[in-house]
């Protein structure tokens, strides 16, 4: 597939092991024809994640002395490097010349816009989780930023139902808002649904994520504390976590305090190859997200399309895109946030009846086959820029 568009995408960070989405767009892209550049201002994975070209403009340091002139000035410090960074990108985006600009995550659009108006580039800008539209809000300050945002931006696009509908909230113009789910490589997860390597003893669920409060994984531990004792003895219950973060302590904790060491293993972080072999290797993926006390919120969860990719049943909550992905007693269970014991009720439920898999397993992957498959997603997204330009 050929085209002539030009487009350069920026992003804070390029490509961060926990923002496979990012890099999977830009590759897709790439394929399908388009001539992609990324700016950023980190660089990571460069041996896994090979991708030119990529430009990184460095920011000031926190205590540049203009930086701290601009959060005195301006008193919220995470704007206090834009002016600074908006010149130097506006140096770095005239030399590459795009069609287009895409952002990505509400920080980034917000402190770019004023750069492609000033260049006369169109921009989109991608919400990737719902923290990042409203944790803000009310403010003063971002609710200008988000007025100018909306006004300035040729197209506003969300992950979820849930996301654009939150844009339209804060005053985003219909007209300009697109859906566009997060998709995945098919290639890489094979569907191999779990009722056929089921022992008729053991059931393993599986957790991936961050160990953040929107991900919940406390709430999890108590969930499936509590599904253990619903299941009793007919079923050996376990739970795999794959993940780290700043909770990592109070998941230890609380799986000591719920005796539940010989059955919930911790693995930290994990290689997202080793993430597909532990799918291949578990029966229920199971996951308790809700909004954070500062508002923030997971977004689709691309970690549920990878799941029912493979053909796990899934037992999660109804959290902003969630449902989008799960279809509740189609493709696995919803419960509401922080409703531990629904949440566990539903996991021994599916322990106890394996002949429910199948149902699960075959409506699940084919919902991602239509409407979460990377090459079909990015095509759509490819139709946003040519309408753009």
């Amino acid at each position: 597939m050929k085209n002539n568009l030009r487009v350069t995408h920026y992003a804070t960070n390029f490509s961060k092991t926990s923002e496979t989405f990012i890099y999977d767009y830009v590759t897709e892209l790439e394929a399908q024809g388009v001539r992609v550049s990324v700016v950023t201002h980190n660089r990571y994975n460069t041996q896994s994640r090979p991708f030119e070209p990529v430009y990184i403009v460095d920011l000031p340091s926190r205590w540049h002395p203009v930086r701290l002139f601009h959060r005195i000035r301006l008193g919220n410090s995470e704007a206090s490097f834009w002016p600074q960074a908006r010149s130097q990108l506006r140096n770095k985006i005239a030399e590459i010349d795009p069609q287009l600009i895409h952002t990505h995550f509400r920080p980034m659009a917000a402190m770019l816009h004023p750069v492609a108006r000033s260049l006369d580039i169109p921009l989109v800008a991608h919400f990737h989780n719902g923290g990042t539209v409203s944790s803000l809000v009310p403010d003063s300050y971002w609710e200008d930023q988000y007025d100018a945002l909306f006004d300035s931006a040729s197209a506003l696009i969300g992950v979820s139902t849930h996301i654009c509908d939150k844009l339209r909230q804060l005053g985003a113009p219909d007209e300009k808002i697109r859906l566009l789910h997060g998709g995945i490589r098919l290639s890489k997860f094979d569907y191999d649904p779990p009722g056929p390597r089921f022992d008729g003893e053991t059931v393993q669920c599986l957790h991936v994520g961050r160990l953040v409060e929107k991900k919940a994984p406390l709430d999890l531990l108590r969930a499936f504390h509590v599904a253990r004792q619903h299941v009793g003895d007919d079923v050996d219950l376990h739970l795999t976590i794959a993940g780290d973060g700043p909770m990592r302590e109070d998941v230890e904790a609380l799986i000591a305090e719920l005796e539940l060491s010989a059955q919930v293993q911790c693995l930290g972080n994990v290689p997202h190859d080793r993430v597909v072999d532990l799918m291949r290797k578990s029966h229920l993926y199971t996951q308790h997200c809700k909004t954070a006390s500062d508002g923030d919120e997971e977004g689709q969860g691309i970690t549920f399309v990878e799941a029912s990719a493979t053909g796990l049943p899934i037992i999660t909550t109804r959290h902003n895109g969630i449902p989008d992905v799960v279809k509740d007693g189609e493709t696995g269970f919803l419960v509401s946030e922080g409703d531990v014991e629904d949440m566990g009720e539903k996991i021994g439920y599916l322990a106890l009846h394996p002949e429910k898999w199948p149902s699960f397993s075959e409506t699940g992957r084919s919902r991602v086959e239509e409407h979460f498959d990377l090459t079909k997603q990015t095509r759509k997204l490819i139709s946003i820029y040519e309408d753009i330009v």
